[in-house]
């Protein structure tokens, strides 16, 4: 079973490699089979077809970011000691449109949601992946609300989901050219937001 997994890992791992070199058009099964060194008879017993294959890249892509978000959130020690350091993390590391890493993920993330709107399975999948995260975020919300750092009188849910749309509505970035506001005028503006997000007083 092991075996099998590592197989479709491969699999999924070479098609994302050729979706990045040439595109999603110039995918073709038997060049992924060729690169895995398997007979394209194996990717149709892990996969339905091409699409299946896709999907699957998508859905990898959407999981792999959302765990690694997810480690790093539910890592946080909750306290006003590192008060500063969840600030730069919602600020700086999450919303920076600038970040060339994070803007390739936010990417990858909207190719997999209108991906799944084409797909119900997958769709399925990524709110499973999802609930995970934002249970995750939540968790560390709660945990701040109860620390003092967030105004208990907020839905932990509506917060959750806010810090989830402003990063992933920053790959606007992209396209926005000389109307991107500066580096300092949109860490001002965050910094603005999530304070008013603080208990009053």
């Amino acid at each position: 079973m092991s075996r099998d997994r590592d197989t479709a890992a491969a699999i999924v791992r070479e098609a994302k490699a050729l979706i990045d070199e040439r595109g999603e058009a110039a995918l073709r099964v038997t060049e992924i089979a060729e690169r895995c060194g398997v007979s394209p008879s194996v990717l149709y017993h892990h996969f339905r077809d091409r699409e299946d294959i896709i999907s699957a890249v998508r859905e990898a892509e959407f999981v792999a970011r959302i765990e690694a978000d997810a480690k790093v959130i539910g890592g946080l020690a909750v306290s006003t000691d590192n008060a500063a350091e969840i600030m730069s993390l919602i600020v700086d590391d999450m919303s920076d449109p600038r970040n060339e890493e994070r803007r390739r993920y936010r990417h990858e993330r909207m190719q997999a949601l209108v991906a799944a709107r084409l797909d119900p399975a997958l769709q399925s999948r990524l709110v499973a992946a999802q609930e995970q995260l934002s249970s995750v975020i939540i968790g560390a919300i709660t945990d701040a609300q109860t620390a003092g750092l967030l105004d208990p009188a907020l839905d932990p849910t509506a917060i959750a989901f806010l810090f989830e749309v402003i990063p992933l509505g920053t790959a606007l970035a992209t396209v926005y050219g000389d109307q991107l506001p500066s580096e300092q005028a949109w860490t001002d503006l965050l910094t603005r937001v999530v304070t008013a997000l603080m208990p009053p007083g």
